[in-house]
């Protein structure tokens, strides 16, 4: 069970009723139709229509009533992230409701792989552009190039790189001056 209240079948995700948020259900499934089963007495709790690979299936009375805990959390994680992120997320979610819980976390995801900064500024564009897709962000952030690599003091006990390069070059010139004996 995902926290969009959908559980995955070859790559398709079909709604569990309410109560089963959370919970182990049993899945059957055939060319036609996915079963959700309840695992302690075997009763039949949704059946399904089969979808193609990344396509859902959610019954409007699955649908919750409120946003569930989890994702207002999501949503809140997302805000702390950076502005334009939380900003990003919020519409995502309020255009595909729980087929966007995934994708907030791929967001998410994008900002370990290339920062924060980056992240947001593809939020930034993506809510500029009004392009409220996972896609949009995901390929802005594969095309822009990395930025470039900045040297910065770590520790206060490791002395400046120009410290480092003058006392080498002061003692090569120390030994070149050194007349032999």
């Amino acid at each position: 069970m995902h926290l969009d209240g959908c559980v995955e079948v070859e790559a398709a995700y079909y709604s569990v009723p309410p109560g089963w948020i959370t919970r182990i259900v049993q899945v059957q499934w055939d060319s036609l139709h996915v079963r959700l089963l309840d695992p302690r007495t075997g009763q039949l709790l949704r059946e399904h229509l089969r979808q193609a690979r990344g396509r859902r299936r959610i019954k409007d009375e699955d649908r919750p009533k409120r946003t569930p805990l989890g994702t207002v959390q999501l949503l809140e994680r997302a805000a702390r992230s950076g502005p334009n992120i939380g900003q990003f997320t919020k519409a995502l979610y309020e255009l595909q409701a729980e087929a966007a819980v995934r994708r907030i976390q791929g967001i998410l995801a994008f900002t370990k792989k290339y920062g924060v900064a980056r992240v947001d500024d593809a939020c930034a564009a993506a809510l500029e552009m009004q392009a409220y897709d996972y896609r949009f962000v995901r390929v802005y952030l594969e095309r822009r190039s990395e930025p470039p690599i900045s040297l910065r003091q770590v520790d206060p006990l490791i002395r400046q790189l120009n410290l480092y390069r003058d006392l080498i070059e002061e003692r090569t010139q120390q030994d070149t001056q050194e007349p032999e004996q």
